[in-house]
């Protein structure tokens, strides 16, 4: 197998492997860096590509309310919204770090939008009791990708793209090298580093609904797992309301202005899986979707979602459209908290005849991005469809971004603890960015303390039964099935032994080729270790709806129960999965 050497290996080039691999380039200029990416730099990663209806970064700056203690309130939303199942010690540094990692932004570049006074504009995002939200518009995350790519530029950091990580060799405990495949030629090589950098982002690729860019099959959640790191909080996956071509997040401003929600026929649905009390609230819990967007037991919302799932479920598509009221809206019938909000925006908001009209004045330039893309909401209607946005958990972390395997660190998306059942909306973007440097910095510290370890690397045998295009299209329909958003104990482990049969006859080579093939392995560890975390979880919590019986509007619940107040954290040995449940890092009495 060829061999490639360097000191520093950042594996992604998304936000948070651009940001881990700057860092480590500036605060080391004598060191090697290189960056190893799935796709061409610029084309993949979620960062390049995401984009809502107002796409967030969530920073406390000195002036962000409250003005006392301004950055605990940010952290204790973080732990509060996260279900009290993730580590507070990151959620305080998300929260002190936030200001900082703005700022970077800003001297790159990035054009967040700008008060009168000059100040930064925030605004109020799901999960948060004050406005932190900093945007540019639809393509926030979009613009801080491209600025962070004008940097890496200008500095002299290897690139190595079209390069899959499937396995790590680890070496008394320590990371010493990563396997990659070439997804375009399947020529498999070796990079030999002092210390690495996992920022691969999420696998919401094993999904069939999902929002995320092609190359996202987890494939460093399974690589760190059997090199022996340990993964955090996998049953909790971030679904909500989406395009399901354009990768489009329709959240906040889109719900807010009250489009009817309709299917192929024209037929307003919602209402036919709802209980009396929730039809005859409906104006009020639409509008509030927009501040629970993702899916969430704890809100009220979720009944929303779990109504268009049912629907597309039973063989329907599904629409915004913006063109006329809802029937069942009526100016009487909106709550005075939302007359209140509403006075903010402009306070004939909801005498305005039509949603569109209310969309161009909450939120004019997603009318004008989705326009931009051939889709006029004045005249036709949105298609949107429950998908998975965002992974929760990753590869453990603690504050250095240090994973349980010396030398190997983790960022992004791909890293776990930091985040727990939910996150305030604009906290992911966030994420990257702080721990991305946090990671790449501290990185690059190791590796002047450590050495290459050269060793010999043999050739391998990828012996399995099962074609890899069977076993791919078998895990998908499981996990999209049973893992999704609405999760059963018995339907859980019926899939779960289906998987681990997978597993038992092993993925075959067939004419997809070799890079397919690991990818597929891959796969499948993530989607075993998925359902396992969800199994093991005998509760509801965030986006982790487990349910008795599921046919609404008649459901059951499992409920969520503070004897869970907990994370499970997953590891592979002896061929294995393995849970514990373990109590996380907890705020000291008495803070914010």
């Amino acid at each position: 197998m060829k061999k490639l050497f360097t000191d520093v290996a950042i594996i992604g080039g998304g936000g948070a492997g651009l940001r881990a691999a700057i860092a480590a380039k500036e605060k080391v200029p004598s060191l090697n860096v290189m960056l190893l990416t799935k796709k061409p730099l610029g084309v993949g990663g979620t960062t390049a590509i995401a984009c809502s209806d107002r796409m967030a970064f969530h920073a406390t700056l000195p002036y962000t309310l409250p003005e006392k203690d301004n950055w605990r309130h940010h952290a204790m939303d973080i732990y509060r919204i996260g279900g009290e199942v993730s580590d507070y010690n990151l959620a305080e540094l998300l929260a002190k770090e936030s200001a900082d990692a703005l700022e970077y932004l800003l001297n790159l570049g990035v054009p967040f939008v700008k008060k009168l006074d000059g100040k930064i504009d925030q605004f109020l995002t799901d999960g948060s009791v004050y406005p932190r939200a900093c945007y540019v518009g639809p393509e926030t995350a979009v613009e801080i990708h491209k600025a962070l790519l004008r940097r890496f530029k200008n500095l002299n950091i290897e690139l190595r793209e079209n390069a899959m990580l499937y396995d790590f060799l680890v070496k008394d405990g320590r990371v010493i090298a990563a396997k990659f495949v070439d997804v375009q030629t399947n020529e498999r090589f070796c990079v030999f580093a002092r210390s690495f950098v996992l920022a691969t982002g999420g696998g919401g690729r094993l999904f069939k609904r999902n929002v995320f860019p092609s190359e996202m099959t987890g494939d460093g959640y399974a690589a760190a797992l059997r090199a022996g790191a340990e993964l955090v909080n996998m049953e909790f996956m971030q679904i909500g309301i989406c395009h399901p071509h354009l990768l489009f997040a329709s959240s906040g401003s889109m719900f807010r202005s009250l489009p009817r929600i309709v299917d192929e026929n024209n037929e307003e649905f919602v209402q036919r899986y709802l209980s009396e009390e929730d039809r005859k609230r409906l104006t009020e819990l639409q509008f509030k979707k927009g501040a629970h967007w993702p899916v969430s037991y704890e809100s009220p919302t979720k009944v929303i979602d779990l109504a268009v799932y049912k629907h597309l479920e039973n063989g329907h598509r599904v629409f915004f459209d913006f063109t006329k009221n809802p029937s069942y809206f009526s100016a009487e019938s909106i709550p005075e908290e939302i007359l209140r909000w509403s006075e903010k925006v402009d306070v004939k908001l909801f005498s305005l005849p039509t949603p569109y009209e209310r969309l161009l004045k909450i939120n004019p330039r997603v009318v004008e991005w989705l326009r931009e893309r051939h889709i006029d909401l004045s005249k036709e209607w949105l298609e949107v469809q429950n998908a998975l946005q965002h992974f929760q958990g990753g590869v453990k972390i603690n504050e250095r971004a240090q994973t349980s395997l010396k030398g190997l660190y983790a960022a992004g998306e791909c890293a776990g603890g930091q985040h727990g059942a939910n996150r305030p909306g604009g906290n992911s973007l966030l994420d990257t960015q702080v721990f991305g440097k946090i990671a790449g910095e501290n990185a690059a510290l190791e590796a002047l303390n450590s050495e290459i370890v050269n060793i010999d690397v043999d050739d391998e045998n990828f012996n399995g039964n099962v074609p890899a295009s069977n076993v791919r299209a078998i895990l998908m329909d499981l996990v999209s099935k049973h893992g999704f958003l609405v999760r059963i104990d018995d339907e859980l482990a019926k899939a779960l032994r289906e998987l681990d049969r997978l597993d038992f006859e092993g993925v075959k080579l067939d004419e997809k080729g070799l890079a397919f093939m690991l990818e597929t392995k891959n796969m499948l560890m993530l989607a075993r270790v998925i359902l396992t975390a969800e199994l093991a979880r005998k509760e509801s919590r965030g986006p982790h709806l487990k349910f008795e019986f599921f046919d609404p509007p008649n459901m059951k619940f499992v409920p969520r129960n503070d004897d869970w107040n907990k994370y499970i954290v997953i590891t592979f040995a002896e061929g294995r999965l393995h849970c514990e449940v373990r109590e996380p890092i907890r705020p000291m009495e008495g803070t914010v």
